[in-house]
């Protein structure tokens, strides 16, 4: 995932068009899984790349350290490498 600090019109990973929309996105933090729904976003029409503004960042950092989330959910874990 690439973040950019501004609003672009086109990828800067494959030149196609960016189109404004809302995303889930996930963050990982020290073992842990965070869910953020209705996050503004930029998508690449042409291969999917997904920006993300700065302040949509640090709002994000501010959540994860203070914010109180609207729900929890159970997350199963596979691990592949035990089954083979």
């Amino acid at each position: 995932m690439q973040h950019d600090s501004q609003t672009q019109d086109l990828c800067a990973v494959c030149g196609g068009q960016l189109r404004k929309t809302t995303i889930t996105h996930e963050e990982r933090r020290g073992g842990r899984l965070y869910l953020f729904e209705n996050v503004p976003a930029q998508v690449c029409d042409a291969c999917g790349e997904v920006w993300l503004d700065e302040g949509v960042l640090q709002e994000i950092e501010q959540l994860i350290e203070n914010g109180e989330p609207v729900r929890q959910i159970n997350t199963q874990v596979f691990d592949l490498a035990l089954h083979h």
